[in-house]
């Protein structure tokens, strides 16, 4: 296992527990706040997980040979 590797895996799970964290806040949302305000978290929440998604697969991307 490279240093690269142990650095990629320490990232994502990171972002992994910043996913879950935002997905319980999801589900928190919805019967914490009411429907506009709901929505509206829903929709910054969703950009986070969306975020975190995207941050993952471009760090484990295959990169190109120099």
């Amino acid at each position: 296992m490279t240093a690269m590797n142990v650095v990629r895996i320490a990232i994502t799970a990171f972002i992994a527990v910043l996913i879950t964290i935002a997905s319980t806040g999801w589900v928190w949302v919805g019967s914490h706040q009411t429907a506009t305000q709901a929505t509206a978290s829903r929709v910054v929440l969703t950009i986070c997980i969306a975020a975190g998604v995207t941050g993952v697969v471009m760090l484990w991307r295959p990169r190109p040979p120099n």
